[in-house]
């Protein structure tokens, strides 16, 4: 008897574990293709030879964002919207690069802890955003142009 409990226990897990795994995969399927139609569109495109990064942005206009070299070495970023159409194309010279983003933010807000740096856009406007908790552990969104930096908006949470 202890042979068919065992038995059907261990069926029970891989069972539930098989469902897990098929329900992740079939709810970043839609996230994934979107990321490689992107991809695939900026390359075609923009003839871009490499590509760094792709983010994905959902503000009130949702945006993919993806950021390669071309064939002349440029660093390109490219902003696609949700038709997937290219909405704005930057040479990633004319604006702040990442590791430059936390200088802006420093100057105004103390972060306890950085979640993470990405690219979006508002209302036509490339830029930064920088997610992080705050010294009350509060969630913050923080919003910097990608052109110079200036301060744009600030959510808190």
């Amino acid at each position: 008897m202890k042979k068919w409990i065992l038995i059907i226990s261990t069926l029970m897990v891989i069972f539930l574990i098989w469902q897990i795994v098929s329900i992740y995969y079939t709810a970043m399927k839609p996230i994934n293709d979107n990321i490689n139609d992107a991809s695939q569109i900026a390359m075609t495109e923009k003839n871009l030879h490499t590509i760094s990064e792709v983010y994905t942005y959902n503000g009130t206009t949702p945006y993919t964002i993806v950021q390669g070299t071309n064939d002349e070495k440029e660093e390109l970023i490219i902003w696609l919207d949700e038709k997937k159409e290219i909405a704005l194309t930057v040479n990633a010279k004319e604006g702040i690069v990442k590791e430059d983003v936390m200088k802006y933010v420093d100057t105004d807000r103390t972060p306890s802890e950085i979640i993470s740096i990405s690219l979006a856009m508002e209302n036509k406007v490339p830029l930064w955003e920088i997610k992080f908790k705050d010294q009350n552990d509060r969630y913050n969104l923080y919003y910097i142009k990608f052109e110079n930096g200036d301060y744009y908006q600030r959510i808190t949470f």
